[in-house]
């Protein structure tokens, strides 16, 4: 199997968006004020963005990489999908009353291309795209179910600094909110690692 993998500098390259955002969640988990009051705020906010993503990247790699597609139709497809997901970013963007989900959507869809990006399509790269959404599928509903049900340690977001946190609304992510910084930690964790261990190249049988 490892023969068939891609280099690894390409590996790197792919899981690296993944990790640094693995990396920022549990940063913020430690230690939640270090990024500014609205850390933990933001961090359930990019949760919500990815959850629009991951629904999103299928369709999106599927377009980008299709190779018996008119270049214009993929244009016009690819504007569609995107409109389309950008009126959910605005509707997050209106109810936080911040304009940096769209900034933070860019950098959850650089992190599902990164390792394609600059490539000509091929059958690895396609195998790649749909592996890689049914892997950030699977890791969305096992961190969350996982985060929800097992026991998490709250580090630095213990009860007594969760008022001073800003959030608003109701529900355990708002009322525990430890456990959606974890659910964050978990998730960018495994993506990440997927990429690294190149589980979508190890299946191809062509380029």
């Amino acid at each position: 199997m490892d023969t068939l993998r891609a280099p690894r500098f390409e590996r790197l390259f792919a899981a690296l968006p993944d990790a640094i955002t693995s990396g920022v969640f549990a940063w913020i988990w430690l230690y939640p004020f270090a990024l500014g009051e609205g850390a933990v705020r933001n961090a359930m906010l990019v949760m919500l963005v990815e959850f629009i993503l991951v629904h999103a990247s299928g369709f999106l790699g599927v377009t980008v990489l299709a190779d018996n597609v008119a270049r214009s139709k993929r244009i016009m497809v690819l504007l569609g999908f995107g409109l389309f997901y950008l009126l959910f970013i605005g509707i997050f963007m209106t109810v936080f009353r911040e304009w940096w989900p769209l900034a933070a959507f860019g950098w959850l869809l650089f992190g599902k291309f990164a390792g394609v990006i600059g490539k000509p399509a091929s059958s690895r790269q396609r195998l790649r795209i749909v592996a890689g959404w049914g892997l950030s599928v699977l890791f969305y509903i096992v961190g969350a179910f996982a985060t929800i049900l097992l026991p998490i340690p709250q580090l630095g977001i213990g009860d007594e600094i969760i008022p001073a946190l800003g959030l608003t609304g109701s529900g355990l992510w708002v009322e525990q909110p430890h456990r959606v910084v974890a659910f964050g930690t978990l998730y960018f964790a495994l993506t990440a690692w997927s990429k690294w261990r190149d589980w979508a190249f190890g299946t191809a049988t062509g380029t």
